[in-house]
């Protein structure tokens, strides 16, 4: 199935950055895409792009421009920048009433 899904990506002419279990402990897969004033921007973390190689770096730079930030209580806690901004963007749940 993960051989069939990275085909299909190389057929659209997609790079791949493959990340290992260190990096993705790291939170290196826990980024996430947004849209800026000036293009697109990847929103990640200090402590992500740090477990990054100069590769994967180069790969993802030319596409999209690279946004660290620094949250290590965040991360301290278990959670990521993208739970972070994802988490603001949910719907609010309608209000149950009794």
């Amino acid at each position: 199935m993960r051989r069939d899904a990275a085909e299909r990506l190389r057929r659209g002419e997609r790079d791949i950055v493959d990340l290992t279990h260190a990096q993705i402990a790291e939170f290196a897969g826990n980024a996430i895409e947004l849209q800026g004033r000036d293009g697109l921007v990847l929103a990640l973390s200090t402590r992500a792009l740090r477990s990054l190689d100069t590769g994967q770096r180069q790969v993802l730079e030319r596409h999209i421009r690279l946004l660290p930030l620094d949250i290590p209580t965040i991360e301290h806690a278990g959670s990521s920048v993208r739970c972070m901004i994802a988490g603001l963007h949910l719907s609010a749940r309608p209000q149950i009433t009794a």
